[in-house]
């Protein structure tokens, strides 16, 4: 659904028709009856006044407020851009749209790295594909108990859900400055068995982990992210990112898994005779407790806003997984890549090698990235999902707090090494405004004053007049 500027010169032109066409139709009205032999029909009655006399000249500009309005903004934001625009060299790109019309556009082929603006095109081709009601369901599959016990091996059978977690890790999240929120309780799942009447398996814990490949990284990452936090090892059975309370970060997410969910079982007097082993469901088992997600609308919002990058790579291989081709990376980027062309965006320069932007392989063009915002919007699931400037516990958290841009602005951040990218949406008024801007190189190291030029632009907006100032006194916006 494309939205376009109207220009105050169409609407003038059609208000001078009005006049014309009140003339044409009285001369043909005269002529009608000066042929006709019928008799005239007698007026009924006349007006005892005629109306008032317009204030204002039936085709003054003032006559249409808003779209002067608009017309007016886009001329202060495309001075205020110039500037940042004229000072980017070819490392770097900006593109700025208002009402998916194009205002300003520096490089926007250039192929250049995103970083975590990535994550922009998996939310939206993961919208597109899996549909924002979908939900990712975790299940517990085994023998049915007898007398409390169940006799054999039962199952952790691993549903993709990105935010499986403990409290634990929710309310402290290792210390990092932006906790995860709306997750998924694993607690709950150990409470599904206790609540059923188990009391001890005789077999081990097996987690299942077949609905993705095992591929735990992407080959783009560098080993410095594979060892961090960030580098979050994937699977379709992950519980607390991978992290115990007492191990850490962990490399393999289903071993992490199985053991983490003994320990819940332990805490409610379910005892596990074999450990904890790695293996693929038989068909025919009962099913002892499950535990499902919130929507996907949820799941992007904490991707988008603080910056998931586990979220992101199980998003691809969910991609893939529903889009028929099998649930690894490959296969999810292959329908990512395919999705973006068929909504007709150009995909020159485009090349996707994750779904998180951690890898330094990824390229793509502020044309794509510019696209891919101007067929959503700012209050559809991607764009109401995305950071806010000034707001606790997002990228933005410590960004964008100036008057007029705190609390309005909306992005995404991306950062590694000499990259730094934004993109995202700011509302003046009803106007829509999409924006991405790439730096790359030196650029990316004086990313603060290019930010604080957007931020000028942006709060500039607010010193143009309201559509009511440009309305004749006494009189509506239409009069």
């Amino acid at each position: 659904m494309a939205r376009r500027a109207r220009r105050p010169v169409a609407v003038l032109s059609a208000l001078a028709v009005v006049p014309a066409l009140g003339l044409g139709a009285l001369t043909a009205f005269a002529n009608g009856r000066s042929d006709s032999s019928a008799p005239a029909a007698a007026v009924d009655s006349v007006p005892a006044s005629l109306p008032p006399v317009l204030t204002t000249g039936l085709l003054s500009v003032r006559r249409a407020p808003t779209v002067l309005v608009t017309d007016r903004r886009t001329d202060v934001l495309t001075e205020k851009l110039i500037p940042l625009a004229d000072g980017l060299d070819a490392t770097s790109c900006l593109a700025v749209q208002v009402n998916d019309a194009p205002l300003i556009a520096r490089n926007t082929d250039a192929q250049l790295i995103p970083a975590s603006n990535v994550k922009v095109i998996t939310a939206a081709v993961a919208l597109d594909v899996l549909g924002a009601g979908a939900t990712f369901t975790t299940t517990v599959v085994g023998p049915a108990p007898v007398n409390g016990v169940v006799e054999g091996d039962v199952y952790l059978v691993g549903g993709g859900d990105p935010v499986l977690s403990e409290n634990w890790y929710t309310q402290q999240a290792d210390g990092r400055k932006r906790p995860p929120f709306n997750v998924t309780d694993v607690n709950a799942l150990a409470d599904a068995l206790q609540a059923a009447g188990v009391t001890s398996i005789t077999g081990s814990v097996i987690g299942d982990d077949s609905r993705y490949d095992d591929e735990r990284f992407p080959p783009g990452w560098s080993d410095d992210i594979r060892a961090s936090a960030d580098g979050t090892p994937v699977g379709a059975l992950v519980i607390n990112d991978s992290t115990a309370a007492t191990a850490g970060h962990g490399s393999n997410p289903t071993s992490s898994a199985t053991k983490t969910f003994v320990s819940l079982l332990d805490d409610r007097g379910i005892s596990v005779g074999g450990g904890t082993d790695a293996g693929v469901a038989p068909a025919g088992l009962s099913v002892l407790g499950s535990v499902t997600s919130a929507p996907l609308v949820d799941i992007l919002h904490e991707m988008l806003a603080t910056s998931d990058n586990l979220t992101a790579e199980m998003m691809v291989k969910e991609i893939g997984y529903v889009g028929g081709v099998g649930g690894t990376r490959a296969g999810g980027l292959q329908i990512i890549t395919e999705r973006l062309a068929a909504w007709g965006l150009a995909m020159t320069g485009v090349q996707l090698t994750d779904g998180s932007g951690l890898s330094r392989d990824n390229q793509l063009t502020c044309s794509l990235l510019v696209g891919v915002l101007a067929r959503g919007s700012a209050t559809d699931p991607v764009g109401a999902g995305l950071a806010v400037g000034g707001e606790d516990g997002s990228t933005l958290a410590d960004s964008f707090q100036q008057d007029g841009v705190v609390g309005v602005l909306q992005g995404k951040t991306g950062t590694l090494s000499s990259v730094k990218s934004l993109s995202g949406y700011f509302m003046a008024g009803t106007d829509e405004i999409a924006f991405v801007l790439i730096l790359n190189g030196d650029a990316a190291s004086d990313y603060q004053s290019r930010w604080d030029q957007l931020a000028v632009a942006f709060v500039s907006l607010g010193a143009t007049p309201a559509p009511a100032a440009l309305v004749p006194a006494g009189s509506a916006a239409t009069g």
